[in-house]
């Protein structure tokens, strides 16, 4: 009996670490593709397409805050293009440099990951190396992800403050 309890944790132990570094590599994968189509080839539509839809309930909340009025839909989507376009205008160059952790977590339903990294940009001729992170969130149980980049948040900012 004691050594069929030992195999059944020993195979479920190597389930859970094989899960575990399955979605650690694809959420690796997924990171790197956003921000490549984010950052390097500046491509928003298709970078946007992989948001979690609260990051445009933040940003509608950030512009009724700094009352620009209370955008909705295609009207937001546009606003935060425009932002994200003079943002892009200063952008010299941005680079990837390294993974520094990925966290995962499961709340009630979501699954929830904390994807730290390591990058270099050059924005307005002044060369950053900065750590920051994305949050990644799976409501079906890790089968999809969407992200939440609240870079977002700090570059509309950043317009609103006339910095760009």
């Amino acid at each position: 009996m004691k050594i069929i309890l030992i195999i059944l944790v020993c195979t479920y132990s190597s389930l859970c670490f094989g899960q575990s570094n399955n979605d650690t590599t694809y959420l690796r994968q997924l990171t790197m593709s956003y921000l490549s189509k984010m950052y390097v080839q500046k491509n928003f539509d298709s970078a946007s397409s992989m948001w979690d839809y609260r990051i445009l309930l933040e940003m509608q909340d950030f512009y009724k805050k700094r009352k620009q009025g209370e955008l909705t839909d295609t009207i937001l989507t546009n606003r935060v293009k425009r932002d994200i376009g003079k943002f892009y205008k200063q952008l010299s160059s941005y680079s990837f440099d390294k993974f520094l952790d990925i966290k995962i977590a499961t709340e009630d339903t979501l699954k929830i990951a904390f994807v730290s990294y390591k990058h270099t940009l050059t924005l307005k001729g002044i060369v950053t190396t900065e750590d920051t992170m994305l949050i990644l969130i799976s409501e079906d149980n890790g089968k999809s992800w969407l992200i939440q980049d609240w870079t977002i948040k700090w570059i509309a900012d950043q317009i609103d403050k006339k910095l760009f």
